[in-house]
């Protein structure tokens, strides 16, 4: 039986950059088109699952919830989708309320960079509603023709330059859109009185473009599948190869055997799992050790983003010409839409605002190039925008954190989120432990973490011991085991050689950061990330505080640790030793910045749900503003990666059980802490 043909991502870009240089160097010439589906338009506008799980409250509503049983995901999705809105026009207001007015997915931005500099492709055919790939365009100063009906493909000639944009099963603005099964496959079949139709204009493109497949699971029997199978089981091979972007190697289990056995298909798929888990597994020392949780883990993924990056470095598409001179760029475009103006034509003076933004434009161009600090803050957003992530990393640990403190509220922001998609971008190359050649910084903060986090309430952070996709390790330390993060942590907290901003107070990001290498020269592969207002909390002064440093606020902490754990096989070693080690680091006066300091511990069978759900409930109540309220945890945790649904970071407790109890998820967390007055809220967590 033939097996599938996989590659990695940076073998595919190779591969498809080689085939447009030999085959067509013009977008319109090009060998291949995108095929792209819901996962280009996530997280902004919602996956099937959540879309199932709102139409299975509305359909039980309305009295007309019927299970089904042993359906595929698409198929639960047209049947709840057609129980909970019967009506066409129903079922596009929803859609509506989803898509409209919604931010742009990073995917589709740089999906629309990658087009609009004209070197791989002109025509992208989506299986979405929205509209993110025209309003994306825009941005970047094209004006796609689009298609939304069969009626309309007349509009596609693959042969002209412009950009041009198909959804095969029509559009959020229009209720004839195709949404449940029985639409989806009717718009595959052929029409016998017209070649226009969405099935015509796919065949036509498949015998000579090849598409290159993102964020599309697949639905057997609609259009675009049928199309595949069409050409695949014709008879004549592909003149080029269809490259197929796997989001997780899963995926392909799910595929009909047609296309996972076809010889024109090259699957490309993320890494392979390794001892890695996505419910991070603690190891002991000398040996790892495992649990139940690793079956829960959550398995290497390949999002669009990622792939999108990598294609624009590839063709070296640069930066947007949008960006060189924005005031100029405005200009000429505002010129290009106005009508004759001669003669006295112009009622609202067009012309006259043109020319004034063209003085300006011209001012902008001699402006002084910016120095210091916001001349890095260019260069990093000039890196950012062409995905050089590893320069942008170097970049980044030159001003976080030395120079956080002279940056306004909205560069910080901006600085911050640049840090977690660099720190995302390279640790997903870091091979053996190393940085990928060119990266020598990984900044500590993660992408993932901000996702499933969220927007952070302000004066909180959020502290983690290893990114997503490692796990924690435990180390001997004076011949006792302990968490490695926490025990180069708590020496950190009061480490005056951290206080890299000179500030005089040792930040939990300082601390993090000279974690991190600590960690490394013990050759464990973790690296400690933070998320929130990390940069603003300290526990320590770096040496002895001053009169002004000092507060008279108290710092109240909840410090849980749990080696011992009633579902069998889960046991640790470290986390009663982590616990002591920060009771005695905050029973140290030496240095800290609290007048006071309130320690409630629980350990092992302490630590059941219910007596953490208690203990949260007494730090919020004891809490007065001015104070810092701080969450301790080391044990087991999970990284849960419901694809289709919202990601959660969920507490192993002493209770747990693989059904479902004894966890506490970070919205929990987040909500208890809400309860509570204190200015400043920290959460730590050695998993």
């Amino acid at each position: 039986m033939p097996v599938p043909l996989l590659i990695d991502l940076e073998t595919a870009v190779g591969e498809i950059r080689q085939a447009c240089e030999e085959l067509g160097n013009e977008a319109h010439r090009s060998p291949f088109f995108f095929i792209v589906g819901a996962g280009l338009s996530s997280p902004p506008v919602p996956l099937a699952a959540t879309i199932i799980e709102h139409c299975q409250s509305v359909a039980t509503k309305y009295q007309r919830a019927k299970a089904l049983e042993n359906a595929a995901t698409l198929d639960l999705y047209s049947h709840w989708f057609g129980l909970a809105y019967p009506g066409a026009r129903q079922r596009q207001l929803y859609l509506r309320s989803l898509i409209e007015k919604k931010p742009l997915s990073l995917a589709s931005l740089r999906l629309a960079h990658l087009l609009a500099a004209h070197k791989l492709t002109n025509l992208v055919v989506t299986t979405n509603f929205d509209d993110f790939i025209a309003r994306a365009l825009r941005l970047f100063g094209e004006e796609p023709a689009l298609c939304d009906h069969p009626r309309t493909v007349g509009r596609i000639d693959r042969e002209r330059p412009d950009v041009q944009v198909v959804h095969v099963h029509g559009s959020y603005l229009f209720y004839d859109l195709a949404n449940l099964r029985g639409e989806v496959t009717g718009r595959a079949q052929p029409d016998e009185e017209s070649s226009f139709t969405m099935a015509g204009l796919l065949d036509s493109l498949l015998w000579n473009r090849s598409p290159l497949v993102l964020g599309y699971s697949g639905w057997e029997g609609d259009i675009i599948m049928s199309a595949l199978k069409r050409r695949l089981r014709g008879g004549n091979p592909l003149a080029q190869s269809i490259y197929w972007f796997c989001y997780r190697r899963a995926n392909l289990a799910q595929m009909p055997a047609w296309l996972r056995e076809s010889a024109d298909v090259r699957f490309v798929v993320p890494a392979e799992s390794s001892t890695e888990t996505g419910g991070t597994v603690r190891s002991g020392a000398p040996e790892e050790r495992t649990s139940p949780l690793a079956a829960e883990k959550t398995e290497p993924s390949l999002p669009a983003f990622a792939v999108f990056d990598q294609l624009n470095r590839a063709f070296e598409i640069g930066a947007p010409a949008l960006f060189e001179n924005p005031i100029g760029y405005f200009a000429d475009n505002l010129a290009a839409s106005l009508p004759d103006v001669e003669g006295g034509g112009d009622p609202y003076a067009f012309k006259a605002l043109v020319e004034r933004l063209r003085r300006v434009a011209n001012a902008f161009a001699k402006t002084r190039a910016p120095r210091g600090l916001e001349a890095d803050l260019d260069y990093l957003r000039e890196l950012m925008r062409e995905s050089h992530y590893g320069e942008a990393g170097e970049l980044l640990a030159k001003i976080i954190p030395a120079r956080l403190t002279k940056l306004d509220a909205s560069d910080r922001k901006e600085v911050l989120a640049a840090a977690a998609l660099a720190g995302t971008a390279i640790a997903d190359k870091i091979d053996g432990g190393k940085l990928p050649t060119g990266s020598k910084h990984l900044p500590p903060f993660d992408a993932r973490l901000n996702r499933i986090l969220g927007e952070l309430p302000e004066g909180m952070a959020w502290c983690v011991a290893s990114r997503t996709g490692q796990f924690g390790f435990e180390s001997f330390q004076h011949g006792k085991p302990y968490g490695a993060f926490t025990f180069h942590f708590a020496d950190a907290l009061r480490d005056r050689g951290a206080d890299v901003d000179g500030d005089g107070r040792v930040s939990i990001l300082e601390a993090v950061l000279a974690t991190a290498p600590r960690i490394a020269t013990e050759g464990n592969r973790q690296t400690p990330i933070v998320a929130g207002d990390a940069d603003r909390i300290a526990l320590f002064a770096a040496g002895s505080p001053t009169a002004g440093s000092r507060t008279k606020a108290v710092l109240h902490a909840l410090l849980i640790g749990v080696a011992k754990y009633k579902h069998a096989g889960m046991d640790l070693r470290g986390p009663p030793n982590d616990v002591a080690l920060m009771e005695k680091l905050l029973a140290n006066k030496k240095g800290r910045l609290f007048a006071r300091v309130t320690v409630q511990s629980l350990i092992d069978s302490e630590a059941t749900r219910a007596a953490v759900a208690k203990a949260l409930a007494k730090l919020a109540a004891a809490t007065k503003p001015g104070d810092l309220a701080m969450v301790y945890f080391s044990g087991h945790a999970l990284r849960e990666e419901e694809v289709q649904k919202a990601e959660t970071l969920t507490l192993v407790l002493n209770d747990y059980t693989p059904a479902g109890r004894g966890r506490m998820n970070h919205r929990e967390l987040i909500a208890a802490l809400a309860q509570g007055k204190a200015a400043q809220q920290l959460v730590v967590l050695d998993f």
